[in-house]
């Protein structure tokens, strides 16, 4: 790898860990994901076919990781990225590049906590301005203050793993050419996508939908469905099976009339403002302290400027009143925002709303709202798209990763300006009734019956797992484990029982980062000793 590579690639890392360049949440989801970073290290490398198929193959690992509450179980950004970097150096499988990522997964957990840590201190710094009222300081205290320590650290980290380790990469891959190790090493990368599906499944293996996993399993185990097809169909029958009617819609249809009471002081364009800043930048000084706290704040400034920028006092306690401790869905949050949005224009405008509502608000929604919010996000539509898109990706499809990012962004940003615009004209009764309507619940379960149906199809076309044990007498082998016995049950049984195996552990209360040990350990193993291939 030249210089300008491990440069080039030290820069994409630093920009998918930022919220540039469609948000918080719509970069993680997006740039940061293997299966789009490893089409982009690919034309970085010179070899954007095998990028594409490399990170499509790494992202299964990480279809079941979630942001939520602060955590980052596994760091899918640095395994995407430095793992298809590697194996593109040293001539790796997409096997034994699975396996090489997983470390490097670990090892961006490890920053990620130290950053959420660190970024404590900006925290301070802010509340000192805040309670100075210096407004026009809150873009650099939430954005570019954390994000440029952020990108220098992380620079200079990714350089020196990538430069420097692909080196040891290409002189291990030469040393290993052929032999039992490299050949380990393959056979494990077959077996660890039973452990992204079986975190996947912890969330979604649940009710009438645990069927259409075995469903889904038989489609393309018997049928030979691909996954492509399995969603489409499944996610027909799933719609039918949950059934909706008028009342589902009914909370919908009663916010679109806007109140008399909305734009007497703010008008669209201030609010479209505040929730770009908000899906932007909500999380750019994420922190174990007030987590999203200052990214609110920062969001609620033009507004909060609009209405108080002639009352210094009043301004300040505005965002003393707005930098409080929340932490929610990020769709939902802008519909939060658009609340507080409106009652501080209310309270402007001379109605009676103390400081201590604004918090009961904040406080009584984030919660409900990173429930529902976080599951048709994370568990739903981010694993569901991508699972489409991998399939695709996987056969050298390099249009597969930007498909991907423009139909997320498209249904992500849409969703994100109604919530806030509709959180803004109809005030926190409408949340009320959209969180209360039933639809979301209906989703979320017609979400689950595809998601189980998908994983039936994914461990039968993603998850390598067979015995190699046979009997041979003077060179006929006259009886084969894997075919006489497992074959003979059901095609494919041996992935499903430990995809199945995976998801019990981790169901029970095991570590998701023990689990994925224990799965290198023990298929290294076997596959060391030519038990499985």
């Amino acid at each position: 790898m030249t210089v300008l590579q491990a440069v080039l690639v030290a820069l994409y890392y630093v920009l998918a860990e930022s919220p540039w360049p469609f948000g918080s949440m719509g970069t993680w989801a997006t740039i940061d994901r293997p299966l789009v970073s490893g089409l982009f290290v690919g034309i970085i490398m010179g070899d954007p076919v095998k990028g594409c198929i490399i990170g499509a193959t790494i992202n299964i690992m990480y279809l079941g990781v979630i942001s939520a509450g602060g955590t980052l179980p596994e760091d899918s950004s640095m395994a995407g990225i430095m793992g298809t970097a590697f194996a593109l150096a040293g001539g790796l499988d997409t096997n034994a590049a699975l396996a090489l990522a997983v470390p490097l997964g670990v090892i961006g957990s490890v920053v990620w906590i130290l950053t959420m840590t660190a970024q404590c201190f900006v925290v301070q710094l802010a509340q000192k301005w805040i309670n100075e009222g210096k407004s026009k300081r809150m873009m650099f205290a939430n954005v570019w203050l954390p994000q440029g320590v952020k990108a220098i650290i992380r620079f200079i980290l990714a350089f020196v793993i990538v430069y420097f380790g692909s080196k040891g990469v290409v002189a291990a891959a030469d040393a290993m050419n052929g032999s039992a190790v490299l050949q380990a090493l393959s056979v494990m990368g077959g077996v660890l996508p039973a452990v992204g599906i079986g975190v996947m499944l912890t969330t979604i293996f649940k009710g009438k939908a645990k069927i259409f996993l075995f469903l889904g399993f038989f489609a393309a185990s018997f049928l030979g469905l691909n996954t492509i097809a399995i969603a489409l169909i499944f996610a027909c029958v799933a719609i039918l099976v949950v059934g909706f009617d008028k009342e589902d819609f009914a909370a919908f249809s009663n916010t679109k009339d806007a109140q008399e009471t909305s734009y007497k002081l703010i008008d669209k364009k201030m609010l479209r403002k505040m929730w770009l800043r908000w899906e932007m930048y909500c999380e750019s000084c994420y922190n174990y302290e007030i987590m999203q706290g200052l990214g609110f704040c920062n969001a609620m400034v033009p507004v909060l400027e609009r209405l108080y920028g002639d009352d210094k006092e009043e301004l300040t306690k505005a965002m003393q009143r707005q930098s409080v401790f929340f932490n929610t869905d990020h769709n939902f949050g802008g519909m939060i925002m658009g609340v507080c949005a409106s009652m501080e224009e209310q309270r402007k405008l001379g109605k009676e709303i103390d400081d201590d509502a604004f918090t009961s608000l904040k406080s009584g929604l984030m919660g409900p709202c990173a429930g529902i919010g976080d599951t048709l996000s994370q568990v739903v539509l981010i694993p569901v798209l991508a699972v489409i898109f991998i399939n695709l990706a996987q056969q050298g499809q390099v249009w597969a990763p930007i498909a991907y990012t423009v139909i997320f962004m498209v249904i992500w940003w849409g969703a994100g300006w109604w919530m806030c615009r509709t959180g803004y004209e109809q005030g926190g009764e409408a949340v009320l009734r959209l969180m209360e309507s039933g639809l979301f619940k209906k989703a979320i379960e017609v979400a689950n019956i595809l998601g189980c149906a998908v994983s039936g199809a994914l461990i039968v076309n993603y998850v390598t797992l067979n015995w190699t044990v046979s009997v041979v007498q003077e060179g006929v082998t006259i009886f084969d484990l894997q075919t006489g016995v497992f074959d003979a049950i059901c095609p494919n049984i041996m992935p499903l029982v430990a995809t199945m195996l995976i998801y019990k552990a981790i169901k029970d209360g095991k570590k998701m980062g023990w689990v994925m040990l224990a799965t290198m350990g023990i298929s290294f193993l076997l596959a060391l000793l030519g038990l499985i291939g």
